[in-house]
């Protein structure tokens, strides 16, 4: 039965299971795992459900499978009933399961609970420290993960790879670049220096805190890189206007290295040829990510695509390929239009984008503080504060402005 689940073949596997008359705990803990594996959450929880009907024991295998299911569901309520179960049958502090609870509480959004749990462990591995770590960096945390990423280099047990990588896009995402650089400094003490993930989460540290020829300097380094490395150091000419070297860097890795790209790749392209004003290089990228590589449009590459046009001053076109989208992708597209019409002093179409925008995201408070300030930048002041006056009238919250980048 368990070859006919590693291998997917997991109707076949039921069958098997099914015909058992007695069927033991690793029979049971199998066929979970395969309807986990196909991601059929629904009768992985069912089969759970039979389980303890029949009153058959539960291990920790079986544990780690229905709380991978709840991560995925992202059901907040039934990850902490399975938790709660746990802590009845007593092996909560099992390394394993308690790693697989942190990360449940991740990704349903509780940091709280998973900081609890993290908390209860006596003595804590570098894969529980990690969990913790990279769910505070999930969820935007940044500079907690820091603080707790200091707090494991003051205890005995060492930082992998892994941790390594995840503290370093922590300081990306806070553009710590101080706290980065002392990263840097204990990877390269401790004999990490050459790990791919770690040199790639350096020359993205690199890029967001501003060091375009440093993130270089690091990517040369790489002996053998991979996709994500390429990726890394294109986003990073991308994000600083770097449109040219963006794309000469993308046939390199293409004609030269025969690195195929993916979805992700061709977002870093499209937004370097929409932040360096290179129209026919972006349309010509934007075609070619279908037809010559199968990758269906995002609604990022969609986003990318609007943003090249409206930077460029062609509204209308930009309009007009909106409206040939799909619903999804027009809500990431009309922003970028709605902050070209504000560049370009096109109102009346950005009435137009706006009150699309207002139907599609009526509680956006981002779309009419930009609307308010597209009245501004043409003297139409009184529009101006009747925009920001409807943010009050309909009860919307404000969120605050911060900065990425450290002093």
């Amino acid at each position: 039965m368990s070859m006919y689940v590693r291998f997917d073949v997991v109707t076949v596997a039921r069958s098997l299971f099914d015909s058992m008359v007695e069927k033991s705990n690793v029979s049971w803990t199998t066929i979970i795992g395969g309807y986990v594996k196909l991601r059929d959450f629904s009768e992985a929880f069912s089969l759970f459900d039979q389980m303890r009907r029949e009153q058959v024991s539960l291990d920790s295998i079986t544990y780690v499978n229905i709380i991978h299911t709840c991560a995925e569901i992202g059901t907040l309520s039934l990850g902490s009933s399975v938790h709660t179960l746990i802590i009845k049958c007593g092996c909560e502090h099992e390394e394993i399961i308690a790693n697989s609870i942190v990360s449940m509480y991740v990704k349903c959004g509780d940091l709280v609970a998973a900081q609890r749990t993290f908390d209860s462990m006596h003595e804590k591995s570098v894969v529980l420290w990690t969990s913790m770590i990279g769910g505070y960096v999930h969820c935007g945390h940044a500079n907690e993960a820091l603080t707790l990423f200091q707090s494991l280099l003051a205890t005995t047990v060492k930082p992998n790879e892994v941790t390594i990588a995840i503290a370093l896009s922590a300081c990306a995402d806070s553009g710590s670049l101080s706290m980065g650089e002392k990263i840097e400094e204990y990877a390269n003490f401790n004999g990490f220096q050459s790990h791919l993930r770690v040199q790639t989460s350096l020359i993205h540290m690199y890029c967001k805190c501003g060091c375009i020829e440093k993130a270089k300097e690091t990517f040369d380094k790489v002996s053998d890189k991979d996709l994500a490395a390429w990726c890394s150091m294109i986003n990073g000419y991308a994000m600083h206007g770097k449109g040219k070297e963006a794309l000469s860097l993308f046939e390199k890795m293409r004609k030269e290295e025969q690195i195929v790209p993916d979805a992700i790749v061709f977002t870093g392209v499209l937004l370097a040829c929409s932040h360096s004003g290179l129209v026919e290089d972006g349309l010509k990228y934007f075609v070619s990510m279908k037809r010559d590589f199968n990758i269906e449009p995002s609604m990022e590459h969609y986003s990318c695509l609007v943003d090249l046009l409206g930077r460029a001053g062609y509204l209308s076109l930009a309009l007009k390929t909106i409206q040939n989208m799909p619903i999804k992708a027009q809500i990431c597209a009309l922003v970028p239009l709605l902050s070209a019409c504000r560049t370009h002093h096109r109102i009346q179409l950005a009435e137009f984008v706006v009150k699309r925008l207002f139907d599609l995201e009526p509680q956006n408070v981002g779309n009419y503080k930009l609307m308010a300030n597209t009245y501004a930048s043409v003297g139409k002041w009184v529009e101006a504060a009747q925009m920001r006056g409807l943010i009050n009238d309909r009860g919307l919250v404000k969120e605050p402005g911060w900065s990425m980048i450290e002093a």
